[in-house]
């Protein structure tokens, strides 16, 4: 309590002169007595600890004044290492040896000059005492400017540790997206290139045009695949290598691919369609491209409907097989959480389930504000 790092060389520099000057005073006082050389040392020396020992350093240095003052000789240069001493109580001390040493200080003033010979001057005293009130102010001031300057660093510390999480959840969220963006465009190029090869392995000896065509169809599929891999990795390099996003105007050209690989699917957007947010748009998208491709999973061969209505409240997606006995995928499949996550990342739902008039439909929901007019 009350300590604050060891001896400096300007403690041990200011400790040096003061007790010079005192000692010499007190040799030139010649008392015909040793005590006033050594008190005069003490309180010297009482400086070079003001900061470390600040309560202990003052009183040391109070006795020591007192004692001159009482049975040696008056003022000289002993005050004024008494009023540092009690300025680095006010600016060292714990508050309560803080209020402790200002009560002895102003005390011992007192007790001095009803000590010392009266100098004939009436407002002396009181000109002391507020001298010494002041030091102790002074004291207090530094003590609040170095609590302000540490609460100053402890909040830029503070701060920046905020931001080493916020950047460390930044990073996280972006390896999810990542991780479920590949997810979503492998799995869906491979489901396709998967039926489509099947199709033209089955086709090669009946009709080789047809099996050209699925062919030709796996080798778009798989070109778009890789563009789109490239475009999602390329956000690690930054945004301006990346191409530009999917979104709600890609659903006619992701209903033809699907109904190429033999999944006949259909899109249908009512109310009046608007610009989304990138992030909107892209989920969107995804959430299409996974339901369909569940579809083909599930039930290859089975149409499906795209529905996409915009409200003034929200976009609503819905995708729905028309299979007659729904042979749903797994709910804890990678790609119905992740449909869920990435709805749930914009404010939004999604639902999974067995269709009221057969079959299985996926319901995404996204909340927006209202189109303005």
């Amino acid at each position: 309590m009350g300590r604050h790092g060891g001896l400096t060389a300007w403690d041990l520099a200011l400790a040096a002169v003061a007790t010079t000057l005192l000692v010499a005073e007190a040799v030139a006082e010649d008392p015909g007595s040793p005590v006033p050389v050594l008190l005069a040392g003490a309180m010297g020396a009482c400086l070079a600890t003001r900061r470390r020992f600040p309560f202990a350093s003052y009183l040391v240095s109070s006795a020591g004044l007192l004692l001159l003052a009482g049975f040696f000789y008056d003022a000289g240069f002993y005050p004024f290492p008494n009023a540092l001493s009690l300025y680095a109580v006010g600016a060292h001390a714990t508050r309560r040896r803080s209020v402790v040493g200002l009560v002895v200080g102003l005390g011992g003033v007192a007790w001095y000059w009803a000590l010392v010979p009266s100098v004939g001057i009436p407002w002396l005293p009181g000109l002391i005492v507020a001298g010494w009130a002041l030091a102790w102010v002074a004291g207090q001031a530094e003590r609040g400017r170095r609590r302000a300057a540490a609460d100053v660093v402890h909040r830029a510390r503070e701060a920046e540790e905020r931001r080493e999480v916020e950047r460390a959840a930044a990073v996280a969220r972006e390896r999810t997206r990542l991780a479920h963006e590949v997810h979503d465009i492998v799995g869906h190029a491979l489901n396709v290139m998967v039926l489509q090869a099947g199709a033209a392995r089955r086709m090669l000896d009946l009709d080789r045009a047809a099996s050209a065509d699925a062919l030709a169809t796996v080798e778009a599929v798989g070109r778009d695949a890789l563009g789109e891999l490239d475009g999602a990795l390329g956000a690690l390099d930054g945004p301006a290598l990346r191409r530009p996003a999917r979104g709600p105007d890609d659903l006619d050209e992701l209903a033809a691919r699907f109904t190429g690989a033999g999944v006949p699917v259909t899109v249908q957007v009512a109310g009046t369609p608007r610009p989304l947010p990138t992030d909107v748009g892209i989920a969107l998208y995804r959430a299409a491209q996974e339901a369909l491709t569940n579809v083909a999973k599930h039930a290859p061969g089975v149409g499906a409907q795209v529905d996409l209505r915009y409200d003034d409240d929200a976009v609503r997606l819905r995708v729905t097989d028309r299979a007659p006995a729904a042979a749903p995928p797994d709910p804890s499949g990678r790609g119905l959480v992740g449909i869920r996550t990435r709805m749930a990342a914009l404010g939004g739902t999604a639902e999974a389930g067995p269709d009221p008039h057969g079959g299985w439909t996926v319901r995404c929901t996204v909340p927006m504000a209202p189109a303005s007019s």
